[in-house]
């Protein structure tokens, strides 16, 4: 292997200086994407990028006239997205919320009926449903997924076996190559409101989860360090706060964002002793409820986040920030449909790529369809 000079490093590093701050400027714009045809209401809750001409992203459609929900899938091929055929089974209530990648092979997870939905994409870009956990606990839903390798895959959500009035509690799972089990979790006092909403690792000893609990929520964080998961405390502790997602670069420099008291947008930072509140900038007009559902980072100065804000309590508009090492910042997201739109998650990307957020616009037709944001260096 031909070494890597200090003179080319530096080089690449202007680039990709240039690239970010290029990318940061210009922020997000809409992306053609498609709809199930037929359907009166499609979302998509989750992206991956695998690479130029294979990335994908899963959520959910309705059919005109039937109750149901139904799972779904897109593929990318360098030029356009469009609807791929997955497994869902017959007269259930299929979702998906999440999926992650391990080079050509691809995960994703979301909820069948009174249990989770696990499905894998194989390097021939087939899919197939993997069977759950026998011993998950019902109503077992999982919202976010993370992968160390490819016997080494994680997915948090919550189930329906809270002690509390059979409430809600935070649900952990893994995969080792063979098959899918219950991890438990960090000892939580069960207050019927436990959700886990995020999940990410830069290594087998070093992943991290993050969600809310209770009824009025404060944010929860659980740490796995190769043995155990334990709760790691968090600074913020207002009413209605949640922490949505969570991005690790390494064990000491990780991110997690999310919303509190309401109306605000809240990230915070690992510097791995303790975890901080850095401020981060909220939209103030039209009595805007704020809220970060996704974060991705790129390296230590170059980290994204997306999610929405509401505006007057009726509709939604998309909001994107970007941290560059010094201070968060808004920057521009676009909001195609005449209705609601809305940021769901954020795929990592390698550096000087572009990134993918997708989430759902509304007014149009189909009535709730489908949005791809990408950014352009």
């Amino acid at each position: 292997m031909k070494s890597f000079s200090w003179i080319a490093a530096l080089a690449a590093t202007a680039l990709l200086g240039i690239g970010t701050a290029a990318q940061a400027a210009t922020g997000f714009q809409a992306q053609g994407s498609s709809n199930v045809t037929g359907s009166d209401y499609n979302e998509l809750d989750g992206v991956a990028d695998i690479g130029a001409t294979n990335d994908v992203a899963v959520g959910f459609y309705r059919l005109s006239g039937q109750p149901n929900f139904r799972a779904f899938a897109e593929q990318w091929n360098g030029r356009t997205w469009a609807v791929v055929t997955i497994p869902s089974p017959p007269g259930d209530d299929t979702r998906l919320h999440a999926v992650t990648a391990t080079t050509t092979n691809a995960w994703a997870v979301g909820s069948d009926a009174n249990h989770s939905l696990i499905e894998h994409r194989n390097s021939a870009l087939a899919w197939s449903v993997v069977p759950s956990p026998a011993n998950e606990p019902a109503g077992g839903e999982l919202d976010a997924i993370t992968a160390v390798s490819a016997n080494d895959i994680w997915a948090v959500g919550h189930s329906r076996s809270g002690s509390v009035g059979n409430g809600f509690e935070p649900l952990i799972e893994h995969w080792n190559g063979t098959a899918w089990s219950v991890i438990p979790g960090a000892p939580i006092t069960d207050t019927g409101f436990g959700f886990l909403n995020g999940v990410a690792a830069s290594s087998t000893n070093d992943v991290w989860a993050v969600g809310r609990n209770g009824r009025h929520p404060t944010p929860i964080m659980e740490h796995w360090n190769g043995t155990a998961w334990t709760q790691v405390p968090q600074p913020v502790s207002g009413f209605d706060s949640s922490l949505n997602s969570v991005a690790v670069i390494s064990g000491t420099d990780a991110w997690a964002v999310g919303e509190q008291n309401l109306n605000q947008t809240v990230t915070e930072h690992w510097n791995g002793t303790a975890w901080t509140v850095v401020p981060s900038p909220s939209v103030t007009a039209n009595n805007a409820q704020d809220t970060l559902s996704s974060v991705s980072a790129i390296g230590s100065s170059d980290v994204w986040a997306v999610g929405s804000t509401l505006q007057n309590f009726s509709v939604n508009q998309t909001l994107a920030e970007h941290w560059d090492g010094t201070a968060w910042q808004i920057v521009p997201s676009a909001n195609p449909g005449p209705g609601s739109n809305q940021l769901n998650s954020l795929a990592p990307t390698a550096p000087g790529g572009p990134l993918r957020a997708v989430g759902l616009s509304t007014g149009g037709t189909p009535p709730t369809a489908t949005l791809v944001e990408t950014t352009v260096g």
